[in-house]
């Protein structure tokens, strides 16, 4: 028993970590039909992994997919593998990995700091900045990609001295990599400069370092070099055209940060302004003077500066944003705390010496005590957000969920592709994309002589009416309709 309680006791910041962020990521986890665009469309390429058992070259409705390489894919159908194809085994991987996050981001802030409160309410930020729980809980690749930054910075840490964990390093971060290739590529000169002593060093670490690049170009560059020569336009469309969204390289000076500055502020919500001023704290007062400090506001400029130069930022592209951002507020404020409290002992108050108020268990209680008291606000202000509070099933995935039992060619006739594409478990032409004769309702009723059978809304069967065109419904609900052309 006693070892029992030891351990409880020594282990009671994790505890509560695990135990907190399980039920936040994984409570009614399934509760909600996936989302379109992405959540339905990566879901649908992972389940053309296992249908196909093709993991090299990926596909989504019949169409080669090259956007994004295959980690966050393979964890997908992995889990499908196990579990069966299902909302909850879609959202799987990025909950385990958003809550094993939470584990590693505690371990790098206790590390850096030398204290487990730092750590955990490192942890807690990151935990409650509600877009990371809108994305830890969805079937997206953002978790993933978070969890393999991590962890790639974390190894980094621990390579100092013990260059063992380089090798650990680069296979995390050539998975980083093999998540999303040119955001991943930022976390390359945080981990350089944390390491920069020990690379300068080549003669003592020569092997490690060899090791390490030879892990990781095996890792990596085989899926690279098969879609290269498998596609033509690989390179264009892969690294400029999705990678940098078109950017010239002249572009990356020209700062547009208004856009990017109020999404990562709607997404980390009460800790933004804790963010600047704990950033502005450790500027101010030196503490960049600390190589990890140091690293944490490199690691901080380097992933954020490319999108405070483009306004095609999304909210959600902000979240790798999150993980350094919370290590500065939880650092920061620790840090400006004990300044605080060695200023008071100068000065030798006596109502604060005689009442112990200075004591390190009272400083590290009002420090956890302002932490979670912001931790509340925020998870009250968002958990109907992101917790669905009942079980519903929208009109386009109930209507795409009909589709599936015709054997016809579906077309159609809105803007939820994946969805259909998912729900529906066939192959979906979109009519805005269909050659002019099949690009409207009407068009393909005149055109088209082979089978086929068209999701459309119900309003647009008034269409058909006005140009004389005979239609069947084979299914409807309250916004849409399955029609045929009658034979």
């Amino acid at each position: 028993m006693r070892l029992l309680l030891n351990f409880i006791s020594k282990h009671i910041y994790l505890e509560i970590l695990i135990v907190f962020f399980g039920f936040l990521f994984f409570f009614r986890l399934d509760w909600m039909p996936l989302n379109s665009w992405d959540e339905a469309w990566y879901a649908s390429i992972a389940r053309e992994i296992v249908k196909h058992n093709e993991w090299v070259f990926l596909q989504f409705n019949n169409i080669p997919f090259y956007d994004h390489p295959p980690m966050g894919f393979w964890l997908m159908a992995t889990s499908y593998k196990i579990f069966g194809v299902s909302e909850f085994s879609t959202r799987l991987p990025s909950a385990v990995l958003g809550l094993m996050s939470i584990i590693f981001i505690y371990l790098i802030g206790k590390k850096i700091s030398k204290e487990k409160a730092v750590g955990f309410s490192a942890a807690m930020i990151l935990g409650t900045c509600v877009w990371y729980v809108i994305r830890v809980r969805s079937g997206n690749l953002d978790s993933i990609f978070v969890f393999f930054y991590i962890v790639s910075i974390y190894t980094a840490l621990l390579a100092r001295g013990r260059m063992v964990w380089f090798l650990v390093s680069m296979l995390s971060f050539g998975s980083l990599m093999l998540t999303k290739t040119l955001v991943g590529a930022s976390a390359l000169p945080v981990i350089c400069f944390i390491l920069l002593p020990e690379l300068i060093n080549i003669r003592k670490n020569y092997l490690w370092i060899l090791g390490g690049v030879a892990l990781l170009c095996l890792l990596v560059l085989p899926w690279y070099w098969i879609q290269y020569v498998s596609y033509s336009d690989f390179v264009q469309h892969h690294f400029f055209t999705i990678g940098t969204r078109g950017k010239t390289a002249d572009s990356f000076l020209n700062l547009q940060y208004e856009l990017p500055l109020f999404y990562l502020h709607m997404g980390v919500r009460k800790w933004y302004y804790l963010w600047l001023a704990s950033g502005a704290y450790l500027i101010l007062f030196f503490r960049f003077m600390k190589k990890n400090i140091s690293s944490l506001l490199l690691w901080n400029v380097v992933i954020l500066y490319p999108f405070l130069t483009t306004d095609q930022t999304h909210i959600w592209h902000l979240i790798p944003v999150y993980v350094p951002i919370a290590l500065i507020i939880s650092f920061g404020i620790w840090d400006g705390g004990k300044l605080i409290v060695n200023y008071i002992k100068h000065f030798k108050i006596p109502l604060m010496i005689r009442f112990n108020l200075l004591h390190d268990w009272v400083v590290k209680g009002i420090y956890l005590g302002v932490i979670v008291f912001i931790v509340f606000l925020q998870v009250k202000i968002f958990y109907s957000e992101v917790i669905p509070q009942y079980r519903y099933t929208p009109d386009d995935v109930d209507i795409s969920q009909r589709a599936g039992k015709y054997d016809s060619t579906i077309y159609l006739d809105d803007d939820y592709l994946p969805l259909a594409v998912y729900y529906s478990d066939q192959a979906v032409h979109q009519m805005a994309y269909e050659p002019e004769e099949r690009k409207t309702l009407v068009n393909l009723f005149k055109s088209e002589n082979e089978p086929f059978v068209a999701i459309t809304r119900n309003w647009a069967l008034n269409n058909l009416e006005e140009n004389d065109l005979e239609y069947k419904i084979l299914e409807q609900n309250d916004s849409f309709s399955i029609v045929t052309k009658p034979q």
